[in-house]
């Protein structure tokens, strides 16, 4: 430390900046006091909610209203002739005023336009081939009234034996033969006793629960079989996309009055 003795001409006085010590009669610099304020001056306040969801965050997946429903699964039986399983893998409706239209299909490969050109007598029939998996049936339900489940009725048409469909007569008809020489069915049914068990809407889909167990029918194209009564069993639902296509069909032409 610097020291300045007092013994100057100028008397007992120090620079600036020092200060005097009467006892050792010299002077000490002055020590600087802290002027720092280190008192916390931020007062802003967190207002973020804690339970807010982070919307950087990827959003949840719709759930599908329809993804627990139980899917049609069942038979029409021809006692000792015929058995035609019932699976929806293609459906379609369309709705025209009051009355709907729902088509099921067993072949995952049918499309909309093609369902309304199957159902559809007045156009040029296409090949439908599309629609139908051998042994296994097509279904359609009626409402007249949408608001009115309990007023429904249904038709078949299932695809028997080993066939194809060709279109040698001039019309679209499922002809063939088995090893054993046992030709191949086609059978149109109408549901005797039956019900549509609820009825349910998603956007353009519409789900349909329905069991039929008492068709009658017939084999327009057979030379061995006429008319015949069907034994119907299982339930359950069928989703079905809307189509437009529908619209030109028969049942719901004759319901807009066309």
């Amino acid at each position: 430390m610097l020291l300045w003795t007092l013994f100057t001409g100028c008397g007992d006085k120090c620079p600036d900046g020092y200060e005097v010590n009467e006892e050792e009669k010299a002077c000490y610099p002055v020590e600087e006091s802290d002027t720092s304020d280190t008192t916390d001056t931020d007062t802003t306040i967190d207002t973020s909610d804690p339970t807010e969801e982070d919307t950087g965050s990827d959003p949840v997946d719709e759930v599908d209203p329809f993804a627990d429903l139980g899917k049609l699964n069942g038979k029409i039986i021809i006692p000792s002739l015929f058995e035609g399983r019932l699976i929806p893998r293609s459906a379609f409706w369309y709705q025209v005023d009051d009355k709907f239209l729902l088509y099921m299909s067993a072949n995952s490969s049918a499309t909309c336009e093609l369902a309304g050109n199957h159902l559809d007598s007045n156009t040029t029939q296409e090949d439908p081939s599309d629609l139908f998996i051998q042994d296994q049936c097509n279904v359609g339900v009626f409402l007249e009234d949408v608001a009115d489940i309990t007023n429904a009725s249904f038709f078949s048409e299932c695809t028997f034996g080993e066939g194809s469909f060709g279109n040698g007569t001039g019309s679209w008809k499922w002809t063939g033969s088995d090893e054993n020489g046992v030709a191949a069915e086609f059978f149109i049914g109408a549901g005797l006793v039956g019900e549509v068990l609820d009825f349910q809407e998603d956007d353009s889909r519409r789900a349909v629960s329905m069991e039929v167990t008492e068709w009658a029918g017939n084999f327009p194209y057979s030379a061995t079989y006429n008319t015949s009564g069907a034994v119907g069993t299982g339930s359950g639902y069928i989703v079905a996309e809307e189509c437009a296509a529908l619209a030109n069909t028969t049942y719901l032409t004759e319901a807009a009055g066309n």
